[in-house]
């Protein structure tokens, strides 16, 4: 079967294409996009393969995909963005701006400490299976949930909640929808292509998301009962594919392309600025860069590195082998991630869940490509 690869790459960029072919051409791959970023200039802008699982629809440039995890650092850069704007402060209680997640001894929780993953909230037990897409079922179960130990002490991956958070905070300091922020004031002036929760003419653009059966991550989702990432995430329906219309316009789901998240993490590799469009304000953006944590996870007892809203390289996702570099990881298989120091972003947004909760080994053929590109 013919696969065809389009796009973009500068010279000595070329191996990136080669290495999107190779995962294409040996079938590891369904369809993907990558890009990358470097001091401010795309140098290349890759996709190929196919939108559905049956190979019949090609993925062409206005392709975009559901990088899961990654809405979880879009979110925390909202929050980041209203930080830079005066309109919060990091270290503030969420309940001065909510005034009702102040209920079970979360009067003092700050921000800060719930976009670190430390707040003890990774349930939200009063939300029924399949309400998710119910407004204001889960955000008003997160805030009467009693964390499940003391905030700051255990770190824990918040699998499901982080996205809930980070969609009412919006809400309630900006008045306006996560979705309608994020569009106004990072993705729309960027012209990049990643929206939470999609519009009409959005959902056509699709490429489907295809399941794994094993994924350790999903089985953990939805047939696990012992596993807490069922518990956190009974609020999803268990029939859900994650290509639902109901998922795609929900505003805890992101999707776009590696060319629009190339273009955020370029913006966060520079300091926060792209193209004179600011999203970030720089000394705000390298306190939630810095690790707030270093150790095993509770919710996947893997060893991670926490900032505010971007997990840092660390064992499992090294990304480019820079400790300083920056990121977020979605199931199945995307990575985005930025590297301050050569002022580089890569996004890699794949359509198959790569039967794998580590970087995986196509990502990393990527990776290794632009490295061998830019050392």
């Amino acid at each position: 079967m013919s696969i065809l690869i389009d796009g973009y790459c500068a010279n000595g960029f070329a191996a990136v294409r080669d290495a999107v072919r190779h995962n294409l051409e040996t079938g590891e791959e369904v369809g993907c996009s990558v890009a990358v970023m470097s001091d401010g200039k795309m140098v290349a802008d890759v996709w190929g393969g196919f939108r559905d699982a049956a190979r019949t629809r090609p993925w062409t440039r206005d392709t975009i995909g559901n990088p899961r995890s990654i809405v979880k650092s879009i979110g925390a850069l909202c929050i980041l963005r209203l930080a830079s704007q005066g309109r919060l402060r990091l270290d503030d209680p969420v309940a001065v701006h909510w005034p009702e997640f102040g209920a079970a001894g979360k009067e003092n929780l700050s921000i800060r400490t719930f976009l670190s993953h430390l707040a003890g909230l990774p349930f939200a037990d009063s939300a029924p299976r399949g309400s998710m897409y119910t407004e204001g079922i889960v955000e008003a179960a997160l805030a009467s949930q009693v964390p499940e130990w003391p905030p700051g002490t255990q770190p824990c991956y918040h699998s499901f909640t982080y996205p809930v958070f980070c969609a009412e905070l919006v809400r309630r300091v900006s008045g306006r929808t996560i979705h309608d922020y994020e569009r106004d004031e990072i993705s729309g002036p960027l012209g990049a292509e990643y929206w939470i929760g999609l519009e009409d003419h959005q959902l056509e653009l699709c490429a489907d998301f295809i399941e794994t059966p094993g994924t350790p991550s999903n089985e953990g989702f939805k047939r696990n009962t012992a596993s807490p990432l069922y518990r956190a995430w009974t609020p999803m329906a268990l029939d859900e594919t994650y290509n639902s219309e109901r998922w795609r316009r929900s505003l805890f789901v992101g999707h776009g392309n590696a060319r629009g998240l190339a273009r955020i993490f370029g913006a966060l590799a520079c300091g926060g600025e792209l193209d004179g469009v600011s999203i970030a304000d720089p000394t705000i953006l390298a306190d939630a860069t810095r690790p707030a944590w270093d150790g095993i996870d509770f919710m996947t007892k893997r060893h991670f590195r926490f900032g505010m809203g971007f997990l840092v390289s660390c064992p499992p996702f090294p990304y480019n082998g820079n400790p300083r570099s920056f990121g977020h990881i979605g199931t199945g298989g995307t990575i985005v991630f930025a590297d301050p120091d050569r002022r580089l972003a890569v996004a890699y947004v794949p359509n198959r869940m790569y039967p794998s909760a580590l970087q995986t080994p196509l990502a990393q053929r990527v990776i290794d490509a632009i490295g061998h590109c830019v050392d």
